[in-house]
Formats: C-alpha cells, structure tokens, sequence
C-alpha cells in the first residue's frame, strides 16, 4: 500500500511545477525519432532558465537526466540504463529530498527520504511486498 502511496505522490510532483506546486503544461515540439538515433533533449522554463537536459533514444530516455528549479537551482538527476537507474531529488535550497534505484522501471531496494534540513526522517524497503518501514525518525531525526 505505501509503494502505491509513493507512486501516487511521485505522480503528482513529478507532473507538477517544483517552484508552485501546480500543474504545468509541457510545451515544445515532439520530434519522430528512430530506435537507434540518439537525441540530446534540453527544455527551459518560461523565464529562460534551463529546465532539463538529457539524452533520449527511441523515445527513452538514456543516461544522466538534469531537472532544474525556475531559480536554476537543481531539482533532480537520474541516470537511465535498460530501465534501470538511480534517481535523486533535492528542495530548493539544496538538501536532498530523496534518493533510491530503479529496476525493470520499479522502485527497489531501500529508499531513504529527509526534511528540508538534511535530516534522515524515513527509509523504505520498497522490495518488502508489504512496503514495510526499515527507519522512521520524527523531526529531530531520533526514532
């Protein structure tokens, strides 16, 4: 249940602007591409700023991914491998929001999540079929 939590939560702020929290429309042009030919993707925000850089082939994206709040201050990376890779995302000011890997384009292994402070407040076995809890802390970061 709390993997389905997570997917819903990724969802939605992956499908919303990182500076305002609202949905935001993509726009640009979507060019056909072969299966073999690869593509270095970059798209800025409407102030100017680069939004995000990588590379896709076939459609896919491949290699190291680069997402970037209005500020210009970076909001995420992932690295893609035969839909396999790492992600991690940061707040604004920098701190790490979250970090973990994906397998098969699933969350594996352990996921670990902290406050705007750096402080680590949860790590999750997302292999455990019950979506099982491995450290939940409060605020200050002590269980």
């Amino acid at each position: 249940m709390k993997t389905r939590v997570f997917f819903l939560f990724a969802l939605i702020f992956c499908a919303c602007d990182p500076a305002t929290g609202e949905a935001e429309e993509v726009k640009g042009e979507v060019k056909e591409q072969s299966s073999g030919e690869i593509m270095d993707v970059v798209e800025y925000h409407p102030n100017g700023a680069l939004k995000m850089r990588g590379k896709s082939q076939g459609g896919k994206r491949i290699g190291k991914w680069e997402s970037y709040y209005p500020t210009g201050y970076l909001w995420s990376e992932a690295t893609y491998r035969n839909r396999e890779g790492e992600a991690v995302t940061y707040y604004p000011n920098g701190m790490m929001r979250y970090q973990g890997r994906y397998y098969n384009d699933e969350q594996t292994g352990i996921w670990m999540f902290y406050n705007e402070k750096g402080t680590l407040i949860d790590k999750i076995d997302m292999d455990d079929p019950n979506g099982g809890e491995t450290l939940r802390t409060d605020s200050t970061g002590l269980h």
